[in-house]
Order: structure tokens, then C-alpha cells, then sequence
């Protein structure tokens, strides 16, 4: 059971999306995130990761929602709500990862997994 923890920040009406390679389905979108260690809360692991994928911190949280993944564990959403001043800083340049601020309806839903889909659908194009 892995369970899952994706950053979502909303900055001016949109919301901070990663590009990735995935050599299954050639280009991913998704939310940064990653991993919640056995340690730590979902809300704690996405603002890790968050920080990991794009030096982005000092963000505040506004809520956190969670489904079943496919991997038998859960994939929580942390939404924090961020400034001006945040803009992703990548510093692995070898992942590939290209990080965009897009409005929900810009949202490429058929590029994203299945779990983000429905959370994108259920949370962010309601607003």
C-alpha cells in the first residue's frame, strides 16, 4: 500500500502544474508531490515535496482531500494558497520537469492521471 501526497497551489486564480517524461504515456502532467513516509502527515509530506520539487515554501494551507489510489493506498491533495513572490525553482534539470501556473479550465485532464482527474473535476472546476 503506497499512499500519496500532491501539492496544489493556487496563485491569481491558477494553480501550479508539473509537466514530466513518463515512459509509459511520453508526457505526464501532474501535481508536485510524492511519497508520504511512514513519519509524516499528508499536509507535512506535500509541503515537503513541494519544496523538494520547486523551492516553493512558506505557503499557507487551506485544506486537504483524499481518495483511493491504484496502488491500494490514498493520494491526499494539500491545497495551499500562495503569493507573488513563489515561482518554482527547478534544480535537477536531467528529471525534466517543466512547471506551469495554469487556470483550472487550462487544465489538460486527459494528460493527468485518472485519481487527479476526478480530484480536478470534484475540487478545483467547481470554483
Amino acid at each position: 500500500m503506497k499512499h500519496l501526497s500532491m501539492a496544489v497551489v493556487r496563485k491569481n486564480g491558477k494553480v501550479l502544474v508539473k509537466q514530466r517524461y513518463n515512459q509509459a504515456k511520453d508526457r505526464v502532467f501532474e501535481f508536485p508531490g510524492g511519497a508520504v513516509k511512514e513519519y509524516e502527515s499528508a499536509t507535512d509530506a506535500a509541503a515537503r515535496e513541494l519544496f523538494d520539487e520547486t523551492k516553493i515554501e512558506r505557503v499557507k494551507h487551506s485544506a486537504t482531500f483524499s481518495a483511493v489510489n491504484d496502488l491500494g493506498g490514498r493520494t491526499y491533495y494539500a491545497i495551499f494558497n500562495a503569493d507573488d513572490q513563489h515561482e518554482a525553482h527547478i534544480e535537477d534539470v536531467e528529471q525534466q520537469h517543466i512547471f506551469q501556473w495554469l487556470t483550472p479550465n487550462e487544465i489538460p485532464l486527459e494528460a493527468f492521471y485518472q485519481a487527479d482527474v476526478d480530484f480536478i473535476k470534484r475540487h478545483l472546476l467547481q470554483e
